[in-house]
């Protein structure tokens, strides 16, 4: 039997990013992604059965918080529901497994490690890490505050998704002197691939335009 897998994040590349490692799983999934909160009750309310987990981010658009987390545990006790945040701080992480999460992951965990927690999950076991920085103080608005306005421009881009290439047709550069405005992105903003700086300027609210 398939299990199906439901992410919920607003953002869709890490939506995609979550799901390709999903299909990294050696057992049978079924993934369906949703971006909002009101999707997520709308399609556990049309599916015949429940999923066999949720992976809930705890940034959406139409709910505050852990209210989502509540939610859900109120009306289907027995769903195993596992946050997927980038806030892992120590009482973050300690009030979703009040709420009856099933596990905590941290965005900033290197994928293997994401695919050993979501396993270990459904296998039924718990899941929650002892506050796992990889997002760290240089990735705080200080860090935004040291890129060059190339650098911003190109983080935006990487924002919209845009290939390299793309990146350097728009701004007039190589794809070369792209790849080290990544490099020096990367480091200013302490995460270790396109995928984590995307959700640190998501998280931390950088501004849509330059």
């Amino acid at each position: 039997m398939r299990t199906r897998i439901i992410v919920a994040d607003d953002h869709p590349l890490f939506r995609s990013a979550i799901a390709n490692l999903l299909q990294r799983l050696e057992q049978n999934i079924i993934i369906e992604e949703v971006d909002s909160f009101d999707a997520l009750t709308a399609s556990l309310s049309a599916a015949s059965s429940l999923p066999g987990l949720i992976l809930l981010d705890l940034k959406l658009p139409d709910i505050n918080g852990l209210d989502g987390l509540l939610s859900l545990k109120k009306q289907y006790a027995e769903l195993p529901v596992t946050i997927v945040s980038a806030y892992d701080d120590d009482k973050v992480i300690q009030q979703t497994r009040e709420y009856g999460a099933s596990g905590f992951i941290s965005k900033s965990l290197e994928m293997d490690d994401m695919v050993k927690a979501i396993k270990r999950i459904l296998e039924g076991d718990l899941c929650f890490p002892d506050c796992i920085r990889e997002i760290t103080e240089a990735q705080s608005s200080g860090g935004f505050k040291d890129l060059t306005p190339a650098q911003l421009k190109v983080l935006q881009l990487l924002k919209e998704g845009k290939p390299s290439k793309t990146m350097a047709d728009t701004i007039g550069v190589t794809e070369a002197t792209i790849k080290a405005h990544l490099t020096t992105i990367f480091r200013k903003l302490g995460v270790k691939n396109r995928t984590q700086a995307v959700i640190a300027a998501n998280e931390l609210d950088l501004p849509d335009e330059f």
